[in-house]
């Protein structure tokens, strides 16, 4: 098998498997205090990864990526983890 296909597709089983239990509760809570935040991001933020979203000329990529999204990945926990 090739990484990110499949052979034979309708044999695969794409049902959503059930929530779990705290996700119903999660939500109530949201719902009772009137709102909820989703902050959308990448994976990574420099020019290589993202070549034609930076407009020609920008200076500091991060600093226009943070007008475009509300959220980065970090992972700093790849190098150490921090006491």
């Amino acid at each position: 098998m090739k990484f990110g296909s499949v052979d034979t597709p309708e044999n695969v089983d794409f049902s959503i498997p059930a929530d779990h239990p705290g996700t119903k509760k999660a939500f109530e809570k949201y719902r009772e205090e009137g709102k909820f935040s989703v902050y959308v991001g990448c994976a990574k933020w420099n020019k290589a990864d993202l070549k034609g979203f930076y407009p020609r000329g920008v200076k500091d990529e991060l600093e226009y990526y943070a007008t475009q999204f509300n959220s980065i990945e970090l992972n700093a926990t790849f190098y150490r983890i921090f006491p």
